[in-house]
């Protein structure tokens, strides 16, 4: 199960920026309410230099991991996209392979056209919202049923010999890397350093507000630059659930595969 799913499972995608945003600008107005409250003594200079050399610090450390997040997923995601696209091609490659061997493989053709189908639906289903389904055993029981159809062509020459392996060959890359997508359905991204990058984003916006002056144009700074970091977490979280949310893996490649195939 994603983070998502096991952490803020209530929650619609927008939600995730929101609560970030909430807990973010919270703290700036936290440290508002605290420079009303605290003696002068805690806001002099001296304290303000202090306080700001403290905060570049977590300040760096929470710019390093906010990219190093940003990064592994992009990573992550741009790998899944590459096998998504690489399953389509080796479809069409079975496709053509098959109608190569002979007019005996028009049922192999069939089975390959209804997994082709099924594994759209799979991946990308209609609902953004609805996690792919990467295990559906009936659609690998489509697959396993074209392999064994294949297994079961008896070759006359050495060009459908060759046909016969390099189907096989393909459709077991298929499955592997089909399997493999299902592997790597959880998050990438530690699920705590997330709520510790938070906690410091919150640390550092408190520190703002604590010397801040106390006018809309210093509150609404502070609220773009929230909104700013919030949404820049919530990228690492669409990045990481490529199948659903707003930042999803293209199906182009695999409607494509559909169409050839359906010729």
């Amino acid at each position: 199960m994603s983070v998502k799913a096991e952490a803020f499972s209530f929650l619609s995608w927008s939600g995730y920026a929101l609560v970030i945003l909430v807990v973010v600008f919270g703290g700036a107005v936290l440290g508002m309410l605290a420079a009303r409250l605290l003696p002068e003594q805690h806001l002099s200079s001296e304290t303000r230099t202090v306080v700001s050399a403290s905060m570049a610090i977590v300040g760096t450390l929470s710019a390093l991991v906010l990219g190093l997040l940003i990064s592994t997923a992009s990573t992550s995601f741009a790998t899944r996209d590459k096998e998504v696209t690489n399953i389509s091609a080796n479809l069409i490659r079975i496709h053509f392979l098959l109608e190569r061997y002979g007019p005996e493989t028009q049922e192999s053709r069939a089975i390959l056209g209804r997994y082709t189908a099924a594994m759209l639906r799979d991946l990308f289903p209609d609902n953004s919202d609805r996690p792919a389904d990467l295990q559906n055993e009936a659609t690998a029981a489509m697959l396993w049923e074209l392999e064994s159809r294949i297994l079961a062509l008896t070759p006359s020459n050495d060009a459908q010999r060759w046909l016969q392996s390099r189907e096989l060959e393909l459709a077991s890359a298929v499955g592997d890397t089909r399997w493999l997508l299902a592997q790597q359905s959880a998050a990438t991204i530690p699920f705590p350093i997330l709520v510790l990058l938070v906690f410091w984003l919150a640390i550092v916006f408190t520190s703002f507000g604590l010397f801040a002056p106390r006018n809309l144009t210093a509150g609404a700074a502070l609220f773009l630059c929230a909104i700013a970091v919030s949404c820049a977490v919530q990228v690492i979280f669409e990045l990481d659930t490529p199948f659903q949310g707003i930042i999803r893996i293209s199906s182009a490649p695999t409607r494509h595969a559909l169409e050839m195939i359906g010729r």
